[in-house]
């Protein structure tokens, strides 16, 4: 029974967290720290990296 619960509330996690995953987004950007730490996950990684770069740099 302990399991099916568990189970069953990472679901429900799961599927809220994608239903309001914009204002998630826009309440972790409010805070600048974490935003810091964000965008510097975000750099470190080189697909994602290389698109902004490229984006910056078009005349």
């Amino acid at each position: 029974m302990n399991k099916w619960a568990y189970s069953l509330l990472v679901v429900a996690a799961g599927w809220l967290a994608y239903r309001y995953r914009y204002r998630m987004a826009d309440w972790a950007l409010r805070i600048p720290s974490l935003r810091k730490q964000l965008i510097r996950f975000a750099l470190n990684i080189p697909a994602v990296r290389g698109v902004l770069v490229s984006q910056m740099l078009r005349p």
